[in-house]
């Protein structure tokens, strides 16, 4: 195959690999290596939101306000006598 030779890999001070093949072979390799990392970005990012989206509806279902601060906290809110502010 001519035109292909091994070169020794070249790294920049973050230690991201460089891609120093020439012109369009380069472009359609990043484009390449691109495409899966969107995918997954999006891929994630439906998850996260359908997670956060079930955890809201089960709250909501599933929500029962005479345990949320003890059985007996409406006695207790009303056996404070905190000052009314006007």
């Amino acid at each position: 195959m001519p035109g292909l030779t091994m070169r020794p890999a070249i790294f920049d001070p973050f230690g991201e690999r460089l891609d120093l093949r020439p012109g369009q072979e380069a472009a359609c390799a990043s484009a390449a290596r691109r495409r899966p990392v969107r995918t997954r970005r999006i891929v994630g990012a439906v998850l996260f939101w359908a997670l956060a989206a079930g955890l809201i509806t089960a709250r909501g279902v599933f929500f029962d306000p005479s345990t949320a601060f003890g059985p007996d906290a409406p006695a207790r809110v009303a056996a404070t006598q905190a000052p009314v502010l006007r």
